[in-house]
């Protein structure tokens, strides 16, 4: 039997000529792949497409849950602040009742909120911040809140264990257009208004970041700051060219 082969020839203006010669299973073997070929490129498109479009569903998910955190994390703040309140007496619940409502009140009849001398007894100086807290979010504060939109914070946890103050945050670069640089500050308030720069490590403080960064440090407390029964953390982020782009005022969780 007679073997099948085929020519392929090339002939240039000049006459020159180029003659290639090939059998049937390699003609066969290049016909299937000129057929298969379109097929397979819409098949590694659509594979593709699909890929892409399950990524920005999951990036969706990821983002709702995100906020579904945060959204929890001050609810079980306050109910936990709720539930301390609920364990005191009547009277000293009374008592902190009526000296928080006579500062809101003051705060919003004038500029200048009206400063009540604190409680003698360190007790009820505790439960007039627990109401403070209460009544409002978490975040709410007579300090100016700054948000520039440039770095986001997230998991952000305040404890105080003895003479220590605990701190853990997550730093997100918002705009993720490029790297960048900065520092963190504390600042440690008082329930009467006096205020305490922490010392932090630079290690720590200083940080340059593309997309994320998780920042946790322990400090000593100053020595007068230990005897506060209750204190809020003021947290400022600055950036190197744009100086401030983020500040709050959260309660610190005492244990």
């Amino acid at each position: 039997m007679t073997a099948v082969t085929y020519s392929l020839l090339l002939m240039r203006d000049n006459g020159r000529a180029y003659r290639f010669r090939f059998g049937l299973r390699l003609f066969r073997a290049l016909c299937s792949t000129a057929l298969l070929l379109p097929l397979l490129l819409g098949g590694i498109g659509w594979l593709g497409w699909h890929l892409y479009h399950d990524n920005a569903v999951l990036n969706g998910q990821l983002r709702r849950l995100e906020e579904e955190n945060k959204t929890l994390t001050s609810t079980i703040r306050r109910l936990s602040n709720l539930e301390r309140l609920l364990d005191m007496s009547e009277n000293a619940k009374l008592s902190a009742l009526q000296s928080q409502q006579a500062k809101l009140k003051a705060a919003a009849q004038g500029p200048m909120p009206l400063e009540v001398p604190p409680p003698e007894n360190p007790k009820d100086q505790t439960q007039d911040a627990i109401l403070l807290d209460v009544a409002q979010s978490p975040q709410a504060s007579a300090t100016p809140a700054v948000d520039l939109k440039s770095v986001g914070v997230e998991n952000l946890r305040i404890r105080r264990q003895g003479t220590t103050l605990h701190v853990a945050l997550d730093l997100h670069n918002i705009l993720q257009k490029s790297q960048i640089g900065g520092q963190v500050s504390c600042i440690l308030k008082g329930p009467t208004g006096e205020s305490f720069l922490l010392e932090l490590p630079k290690d720590v403080s200083v940080f340059r970041i593309s997309r994320f960064k998780r920042v946790s440090f322990a400090t000593p407390l100053p020595t007068v700051a230990r005897g506060f029964a209750a204190s809020t953390l003021i947290l400022e982020i600055s950036l190197e060219e744009r100086g401030i782009v983020y500040r709050n005022e959260y309660p610190v969780e005492q244990q």
